[in-house]
C-alpha cells in the first residue's frame, strides 16, 4: 500500500524575521546540522514513498541547495523520486500565491502525472518521528475520504494552542468541527498539518477551490465540505510542534538538548537523514568548557559552551561565555564576548568583549554575516 502513495510537501512561509529573510522555514538549521523538512522527508522515504514533490513559494535557493537530488533520502532515481516545484504563477488564480490552495494548483500538472492512488498533504514547517505506513493503513482501512494526524495537547497553554488548527472528534475518532488557530481552543486536539486522501479527491478539492477564488485547503476545503466528507483522525503520540515563530525555533532547538527528546526525535529504527558534509572534527582547546550542549564538526572552541547548539565551523575564542544560544554555521565568536538566549544566522562576526543578552521567552536574533 505504501508504494500506492506518493507525498507533497508545502514549503509556505511563516515569516520568521531575520532567520527566514534569505531562506523559506523548511530550511531552517536545526538541531546542528539537520533542517525542519528533513523530518518530514526522512518519515516519507522511510514508509518506502519513492515519489515526492515539494512546492516551493519564496525564498527557496537555500532549500533546493539542500535537498537537491533527493539522495540522502535514497529518492535519486531515475522514475519520480524527488521532485523540487517552484512556483508556476499561470497556473494559480489570480497570478500570485496568496494560500495553499494556489501552491496545489501550481503543481497540478506534477499530481495529474503520479500514478499513485493515495496521497500524504504536508506542511514542511513541523518536527516529529513517526512511521506513515500506519497511518495509511488506517486510512484505508477506515474508509475515511482524508485522515488527519492530531496531537493530545491537554497541559499545554491555551495561547500556545492557538497557534495551532483544533480539531474535534467523536467516540470512532471523526472530525466533527475543525478551528483555525482559535484564540479560545474549545478542544486541545491540534492537527499536525498533515492530510492523507486518495489523490483524486485532492484534484477535485483544489479545481473547485480555484474555480471559486478560494485560497486555503482548511478554511475553504475541509472547513466547508465536512458535513459531505468522512474525516478521521490518526493520533500521534510522540514528540511534535511546528516552527512558526522566532519562539518556537528556540524552544524546540533547546529541548533538543533533553536526552529523551532526542533519542525519540532520532530513532535508529526510522532515522532522520540530512545533508552530509565531509569535514574535520570538532577541536577543544585546553581551557575549553562545554556542558550539555549539542557541537557539530568543524568547530573549534577554545571558550564556554552551556546549553547551546552550534552548527558546523564555528569559532569561539578563549574567554568568551556562550549560553542557552544556537549559533549557525561559520559564525565567529571573538575573545572575552558574552552571549546568552541568542540566535545567530550564518556567518555573524562577534568582535572582542561584546555582550549580548536575550531572554528566553524573546531570544536576541541576528542576520546572515552580520558584524558586531
Amino acid at each position: 500500500m505504501r508504494r500506492d502513495t506518493m507525498g507533497i510537501i508545502l514549503t509556505n512561509n511563516d515569516r520568521i524575521p531575520p532567520i527566514t529573510d534569505i531562506r523559506a522555514n523548511s530550511a531552517l538549521p536545526f538541531a546542528g546540522r539537520y533542517r525542519i523538512i528533513d523530518f518530514v522527508l526522512s518519515n516519507m522515504a522511510n514508509a518506502g514513498i519513492t515519489n515526492i514533490g515539494v512546492a516551493t513559494e519564496s525564498n527557496y535557493s537555500s532549500l533546493m541547495d539542500h535537498i537537491k537530488s533527493g539522495k540522502p533520502w535514497d529518492l535519486d532515481r531515475k522514475n519520480w523520486g524527488l521532485n523540487i516545484l517552484p512556483p508556476s504563477l499561470e497556473k494559480m488564480s489570480y497570478g500570485a500565491i496568496k494560500g495553499n490552495i494556489d501552491m496545489l494548483a501550481g503543481i497540478s500538472d506534477f499530481i495529474q502525472r503520479s500514478p499513485q492512488t493515495y496521497v500524504i498533504l504536508s506542511l514542511g514547517n513541523s518536527i516529529y518521528n513517526l512511521d506513515f505506513t500506519d497511518v495509511i493503513e488506517q486510512h484505508v482501512n477506515s474508509q475515511a475520504d482524508i485522515t488527519i494526524l492530531y496531537k493530545d495537547m491537554r497541559g499545554v497553554e491555551e495561547r500556545e494552542l492557538s497557534r495551532f488548527t483544533m480539531i474535534e472528534l467523536d467516540e470512532k475518532k471523526r472530525v466533527t468541527d475543525i478551528e483555525v488557530q482559535p484564540y479560545y481552543p474549545k478542544t486541545a486536539t491540534a492537527s499536525m498539518d498533515v492530510y492523507i486522501m486518495e489523490k483524486a479527491l485532492l484534484e477535485s478539492i483544489v479545481d473547485e477551490c480555484s474555480a471559486r477564488g478560494d485560497r486555503d485547503f482548511v478554511k475553504d476545503a475541509l472547513v466547508k465540505k465536512m458535513q459531505g466528507l468522512r474525516i478521521y483522525g490518526y493520533e500521534h503520540t510522540g514528540y511534535t510542534d511546528k516552527i512558526d515563530s522566532l519562539k518556537s525555533y528556540y524552544r524546540n532547538n533547546m529541548n533538543f538538548l533533553d536526552k529523551s527528546i532526542r533519542e525519540e526525535l532520532f530513532n535508529p529504527a526510522n532515522p532522520i537523514y540530512t545533508k552530509t558534509k565531509d569535514q574535520s572534527p570538532t577541536k577543544y582547546g585546553a581551557e575549553a568548557v562545554v556542558q550539555n550542549s549539542f557541537v557539530s564538526d568543524g568547530c573549534m572552541i577554545e571558550g564556554t559552551v552551556i546549553n547551546c547548539v552550534l552548527s558546523r565551523g564555528v569559532k569561539v575564542k578563549k574567554g568568551a561565555v556562550i549560553k542557552n544560544s544556537i549559533i549557525m554555521q561559520d559564525s565567529v565568536i571573538e575573545e572575552n564576548v558574552e552571549l546568552s538566549h541568542v540566535v545567530f544566522d550564518k556567518e555573524v562576526y562577534i568582535t572582542k568583549g561584546r555582550k549580548l543578552i536575550g531572554q528566553e521567552s524573546y531570544p536576541l536574533a541576528i542576520s546572515k554575516g552580520t558584524v558586531i
